[in-house]
């Protein structure tokens, strides 16, 4: 391959200066990429790019957004929360796949039947990317309509990995319903052979790349390029592999670590992928005609998602903000998207004219949606009025507040260890408690915990919420959020807007916000770093930094962690680890003291 690492230089280079340009309007480095593609394929008579360079810049590319893609999916989530999903979820993803396919039909004249269907589903993903990049930058990864976006994300992709699966048994030769079927069985084949390998191999070798650092990168892509070869020896879909290869990650306990390190591998997978598509597309005259179908497309996606998911809302008596947050945040065409349509012109189900319509509109609606991300919570503030139909059919937790008086209550926010501790203190002083959290497990727990206690299933996000549980009403309001600066300023102005004189204790782990906190007129804000700096220099004033005081110290603060540890959320493998190490310390301890005793009598 001649002249790569010039090609490479000129493409990535040219991306960079385009990104930067695109930042400034807020807008996703994705548009930048495809579009420095469009700008080389322009000239491609000019400046020869070797066809061979491009298709090797698409196929890494796929392998390495995949293998990110496996190693980002969140299963507990989907297991937390199914029931929520089966309506939100699976709903927005047959109903936008069914009016998609219609588009199709009607816009672009799509005849096929596989064609049709492979059309629905690549409208129907939303960008991974775009969607957690909003959430990770607003804060609300942790929020109600997070929660299920990130749900809805895993089901997502497995809707495209299935797609996937099915498209390459499409080109094989006999039977359809047996290429189908082979193709699932090695998928189960492989799917056992990476169950066992995380039982006896993966988990003991991730351990030691990830006390070994520099190996953490190496080793990780090493694993993805490996089985992805591996899936491609027996005649399996590579890139599937490569999201299964990343998928089996995503149940070790490293897995937060390994995305750290192997995040620039995705985000150079996204620059070599996007470039190479955008250099791809022919367009020239023969383009106009498609400027009115990927137009509506746009329209149909930007708008019409909210639409869908507030349908979605009233029907499964949910509430109206969360829904337009939903709607309002997954409203583009995904990256998966356009990997799809890819494979899919590769494989002869689409043609140029369907894949470059798919390419425009994912631009189109890429651009748009980051304008609303802009003014998601003012465009709801201008609807709210016209969305109050979908209230009306949902109350708030109406089973689980049945004999809770909403007057003179303490309110908390978010269930952790300051929580559990204010809970503790509001119970013994005989006070009515009223938890609000989005965690299945806490719920579960805290059912049954005391009769002065309520746990809520709420976004603490959405005003309304803050009229029907009547903080108005209550005693006090601590939120307990580590990460939820937004809604605290927003519950802040709202007492202000109403008069409301109830105390307000936030929580926060940044000087800027809790001063920004106090300027709105928190009573009190629980600085978490402050405070931990504080009590350590308590310890040091009592302790002088001797050795064994310190020592003393720290096995009494192990002692209190195991016997305490806060076992909400936990699967049984996980418990049962926290047992056996509250088992061995006591042993320990209980050799420590006959050791001591020992000593003193001698």
């Amino acid at each position: 391959m001649e002249h790569l690492i010039l090609i490479l230089g000129i493409l990535v280079g040219a991306a960079a200066i385009v990104s930067i340009l695109f930042s400034f309007a807020r807008q996703s480095s994705i548009i930048a990429f495809i579009l420095v593609g469009i700008i080389a394929g322009i000239f491609r008579e000019t400046v020869h790019i070797p066809h061979a360079i491009m298709e090797a810049f698409t196929e890494i590319g796929i392998i390495l957004l995949l293998f990110m893609a496996g190693l980002e999916v969140d299963f507990e989530s989907v297991k937390k929360r199914w029931k929520l999903l089966v309506w939100n979820g699976v709903g927005q993803i047959i109903i936008t796949a069914i009016l998609g396919s219609i588009l199709g039909y009607v816009l672009l004249g799509i005849t096929g039947t596989v064609a049709i269907i492979y059309f629905g589903i690549c409208l129907t993903l939303s960008s991974t990317i775009i969607v957690l990049g909003y959430l990770k930058a607003k804060q609300q990864m942790e929020s109600f309509h997070g929660q299920i976006i990130l749900g809805l994300m895993v089901l997502q992709d497995i809707t495209a990995v299935l797609a996937l699966v099915i498209l390459g048994s499409l080109s094989g030769e006999g039977s359809l319903a047996v290429s189908i079927g082979m193709i699932f069985v090695k998928m189960a084949g492989l799917g056992l052979l990476l169950v066992v390998l995380n039982k006896f191999i993966l988990n003991s070798l991730f351990r030691y790349l990830a006390e070994a650092k520099e190996l953490l990168f190496v080793g990780s892509l090493g694993w993805v390029l490996g089985f992805a070869a591996f899936a491609e020896f027996i005649h399996f879909s590579p890139e599937i592999g490569a999201f299964m290869a990343g998928a089996a990650l995503s149940f070790l306990p490293y897995k937060l670590e390994i995305q750290d390190k192997v995040e620039p591998m995705k985000d150079f997978g996204v620059i070599l992928f996007f470039i190479a598509l955008g250099h791809g597309l022919h367009i020239d005259s023969s383009a106009i005609p498609l400027i009115l179908p990927v137009l509506l497309m746009t329209v149909f996606i930007v708008l019409g998602t909210p639409v869908i998911v507030l349908l979605i809302g009233y029907l499964s008596r949910g509430k109206s903000r969360p829904a337009f947050m939903i709607g309002a945040i997954i409203n583009q065409i995904s990256e998966f998207s356009l990997i799809l349509a890819t494979l899919c012109l590769q494989a002869g189900v689409f043609n140029d004219r369907i894949f470059l319509a798919i390419t425009l509109a994912t631009i189109a609606t890429i651009f748009f949606s980051g304008l609303g991300h802009q003014m998601i919570s003012r465009l709801y503030d201008m609807m709210h009025t016209s969305l109050v139909f979908i209230d009306r059919r949902s109350r708030a937790g109406e089973q689980e507040l049945e004999g809770f008086e909403l007057q003179g209550h303490c309110v908390v926010i978010s269930y952790n260890e300051i929580a559990e501790k204010v809970i503790q203190y509001y119970l013994a002083n005989g006070k009515r408690v009223l938890l609000i959290d989005i965690d299945p497990d806490v719920h579960d727990v805290m059912r049954s915990f005391h009769n002065n206690l309520r746990c809520i299933y709420a976004d603490i996000y959405d005003p309304d919420i803050w009229e029907e549980l009547k903080f108005a009403e209550a005693e006090s309001i601590i939120s307990c959020m580590v990460g939820g600066h937004d809604a605290e300023l927003g519950l802040l102005r709202w007492q202000d807007e109403t008069g409301s004189a109830v105390p307000f204790i936030a929580t926060t782990d940044s000087h800027r916000n809790a001063a920004d906190l106090y300027a709105h007129g928190a009573k009190y804000v629980i600085q978490t770093e402050q405070l931990a700096s504080e009590r350590f220099e308590g310890l040091l004033n009592e302790t002088g930094s001797a050795p064994d005081l310190l020592e003393k110290k720290g096995k009494e603060h192990y002692r209190k962690l195991l016997e305490g540890e806060n076992k909400i959320g936990m699967n049984p493998k996980q418990k049962m680890e926290i047992e056996k190490k509250w088992r061995e310390f006591r042993l320990q301890d209980e050799d420590d003291n006959r050791t001591s005793s020992t000593t003193n009598i001698t």
